[in-house]
């Protein structure tokens, strides 16, 4: 009987130690959909996250724009303490943290391969880290790849001044709409990624930029035929999480946050290359045409972007020298 009782004691005991235990629930904000690489990424993210604090922390990944279309208002969220992560392109986080423009000038890598080495080298993680430094409330917890960004139009164009007088569709960033003007053409920034395919053929503008993933998932082929492979900037994706929301964890938690995010870094690179590949031949099989510059036709692209390179200069020169001195 004396057992009994024993045992029934323990177990209410343990109910109700573990009924105190507080679970905690997160959210990210993805405008992409559910099956875009960056979004995959943040699963596993939250999959790893939940298996190494044994279920009490569980992230949601919000994705297909489901809590905010336009990644600028999910950054707001984030400095208010109203979102706890986002993924957004590093271009919407430079324009509350200009020093990351440096990671987004054009013509900047070599090649895919030399971007992860920039990025992933002490330099190039103290240019991430300077998010948190800023007062934004904000931290960058990793960076995901997101390939190069070209244009995509309604018609045919081989060289910088073929720019001349078009709409083009960018990121709410000063240094994009720069960007544009210096090819001759009117950066039109506030058109959130799902509605470009709409805004091109209500004529509000004759294209956008963006990376061939994007143009094929988001259905903006549809729309602009023409995909001009100029690869005028290689813009990485940030995982950023709000500081408000870490100061709620403890340290132990703040750390497995942070290592699980830098895990992802390679698992959404291999799904990366994967997604180019697949959405390329989706839009070749479609029809539409992919315009492969030549050297020359390329160069007109970069001397004419030359100047963000003085800009850089002025501002920035540390940051930049130090990154252009790795091969």
């Amino acid at each position: 009987m004396k057992k009994a009782i024993f045992v029934l004691f323990s177990f209410f005991c343990i109910f109700f130690v573990s009924c105190g235990k507080k679970n905690i629930v997160l959210r990210i904000s993805e405008v992409h959909s559910a099956d875009y690489p960056t979004s995959l990424a943040l699963s596993e993210f939250a999959r790893l996250v939940e298996e190494r604090t044994d279920g009490r922390i569980r992230i949601e990944v919000h994705s297909d724009a489901r809590l905010f279309d336009d990644e600028a208002d999910a950054v707001l969220a984030l400095q208010e303490g109203k979102l706890d992560f986002a993924r957004v392109s590093l271009s919407i986080a430079s324009s509350l943290s200009p020093r990351l423009n440096v990671l987004i000038l054009p013509y900047l890598y070599k090649d895919r391969a030399h971007q992860i080495r920039v990025l992933s080298s002490e330099a190039g993680r103290r240019v991430l880290d300077s998010v948190s430094e800023d007062g934004l409330n904000l931290e960058c917890l990793c960076w995901y790849d997101s390939g190069s960004r070209s244009f995509y139009l309604k018609k045919e164009v081989h060289s910088a001044s073929d720019m001349a007088g078009l709409k083009i569709r960018v990121q709410k960033n000063d240094f994009m709409v720069k960007l544009c003007s210096l090819l001759g053409s009117t950066g039109v920034s506030g058109i959130s990624t799902n509605d470009v395919y709409r805004s091109i053929l209500n004529g509000l503008v004759d294209g956008a930029e963006n990376n061939i993933p994007t143009y094929q998932n988001v259905g903006d082929y549809q729309a602009a035929l023409f995909y001009i492979r100029d690869e005028h900037v290689r813009i990485p994706d940030l995982l950023l999480v709000s500081q408000k929301t870490l100061a709620k964890l403890s340290k132990a938690d703040v750390k497995i946050i942070r290592e699980c995010a830098l895990e992802t870094e390679a698992f959404e690179r291999e799904l990366w290359l994967k997604k180019e590949a697949e959405s390329e031949k989706i839009i070749r099989d479609a029809g539409n045409v992919i315009i492969e510059l030549t050297d020359e036709e390329k160069a007109t692209f970069f001397d004419a972007l030359q100047p963000l390179y003085s800009e850089a200069e002025e501002k920035y020169g540390d940051y930049l020298s130090e990154i252009q001195k790795i091969e």
